[in-house]
């Protein structure tokens, strides 16, 4: 849910900097917004998504899809795949999901993308 969230706030505000770890779909309709696909274009924030190819929520081919939508924006954007992760992977709680190698190479893209973006 957090990084639907992160997505929706990156649409309607010039935040520093937006990530997304995961979320809840990008085809899927939240909290009565539009998806995140629909809106793609207008970010208005640095955006950076991370996604778990292993997600069965999250079919690789809706982030490929999503990739393309976010090329439109007028704000710089990333999407990093990993081949090997699921939903879930960045966190530790849950042994189950969690996947150590692509939680750590993602938080040390997070805050590189902070940095760059939220100089200061």
């Amino acid at each position: 849910m957090g990084g639907s969230i992160a997505f929706q706030a990156a649409v309607a505000r010039p935040f520093g900097a937006a990530i997304t770890f995961y979320g809840d779909g990008i085809r899927t309709r939240s909290f009565g917004e539009p998806s995140p696909l629909e809106i793609a274009g207008r970010l208005q924030a640095p955006w950076l998504g991370l996604y778990g190819d292993q997600d069965p929520s999250i079919p690789v081919e809706d982030v490929e899809a999503l990739r393309v939508a976010t090329s439109a924006a007028p704000v710089p954007t990333e999407i990093i795949r990993y081949p090997e992760a699921g939903h879930g992977f960045h966190n530790d709680a849950r042994p189950a999901s969690h996947h150590p190698a692509s939680a750590r190479d993602a938080w040390s893209r997070t805050l590189t993308w902070v940095e760059s973006h939220l100089p200061g």
